[in-house]
């Protein structure tokens, strides 16, 4: 292994797990796989370094071969890795498992990357004072419109505070919305969903506004300094409105979708909530067709700017994953 190759364990290998080893196998990275450690795929750890390849094809055919410990600190001993990628499934109560594997990884001066949204809504303030402790990147693009780089973009803002954010974050729930618009059903949509692996593995997070509401307090924690849990969030979701009224809408050019709004109110206090809206073509989140979402950011001093996905999926979410690591790369050379 190449010494200036940063060490890459993967935890979770699901469709976006997936495509990031596909991305690792495709592109000349500077990155070298010691590992990949699933639940009921098994796990392989090659302290030496394991082509990407070769892992993709273990996990696309008969699964991994459960060779090594299976408790993390044994991992992370035997494979020796410099960076943690995190890509289970969300746990938007506790943030657990994920929020734990964070914080033992950051303890042992790990870097970590996560698409995985609900320990960074429900942990963030506690993981970034970790990261900066040890001089550590804490990495999380692609929890976000499948890695926009919405978080680079507002860090380069400056001291300039937002006043309010509105997005359409949820991809599954456009295409359920627009369905339905189209004359087609709840079903096909969430099918077309579910074919190109981007709904959740329970599809009520999805629908019922619970991926939009944890992605709404990640936000308001992290470009509002709020303390929101994902319960806080006040929520509807694509039931409560009915297909006649999205298909009526759609005579008339509105466009239904599941719309995120965070704002800091007079009081101070930041407020959030998920709800389905029909937005009209003016509006700035009406633009995006399919699953393809948007994020309109307001700031204080009265500037306002709008941030469209020209693509969306799974290979882009893999493509912030990498990018998170290379900026880890470079924070350790």
């Amino acid at each position: 292994m190449p010494s200036d190759q940063m060490r890459v364990l993967l935890l979770g290998a699901g469709s976006l797990g997936r495509a990031f080893l596909r991305s690792l196998r495709d592109q000349e990275a500077p990155f070298s796989l010691v590992g990949v450690v699933t639940t009921h795929h098994g796990r392989i750890l090659v302290p030496e370094g394991l082509p990407a390849g070769e892992a993709l094809s273990h996990l696309e055919t008969d699964g991994l071969p459960n060779l090594g410990p299976t408790e993390l600190p044994e991992i992370l001993e035997q494979t020796r890795p410099d960076a943690l990628v995190e890509c289970i499934p969300q746990n938007i109560r506790s943030g657990d498992p994920a929020l734990a594997y964070l914080r033992l990884a950051l303890d042992r001066g790990l870097h970590v990357v996560t698409a995985n949204k609900a320990p960074v809504a429900l942990g963030y303030k506690d993981l970034a004072e970790r990261a900066r402790g040890k001089g550590l990147h804490f990495g999380f693009e692609a929890t976000i419109l499948d890695g926009l780089p919405v978080f680079r973009w507002v860090r380069s803002l400056g001291d300039r505070r937002i006043a309010s954010v509105r997005g359409v974050l949820n991809q599954t729930s456009s295409l359920v919305l627009e369905a339905v618009a189209l004359g087609g059903s709840r079903a096909r949509g969430l099918a077309r969903a579910q074919a190109r692996g981007i709904a959740e593995a329970d599809s009520v997070l999805d629908l019922d506004g619970w991926d939009s509401a944890a992605k709404a307090a990640l936000l308001a924690n992290v470009w509002f300094d709020a303390s929101l849990r994902v319960v806080d969030v006040v929520r509807a979701g694509c039931e409560d409105v009915k297909d006649a009224v999205i298909r009526e809408a759609a005579a008339e050019g509105v466009q239904y979708r599941l719309v995120t709004t965070i704002e800091r109110g007079s009081d101070g206090k930041v407020r959030a909530s998920v709800d389905p809206q029909g937005l009209k073509p003016e509006d700035p989140l009406y633009a995006p067709r399919g699953s393809q979402g948007t994020i309109h950011v307001t700031l204080e001093d009265g500037l306002a700017f709008t941030l469209r996905q020209s693509s969306s999926g799974l290979d882009d979410a893999a493509h912030a994953l990498l990018m998170d690591l290379e900026a880890a790369r470079a924070l350790a050379r």
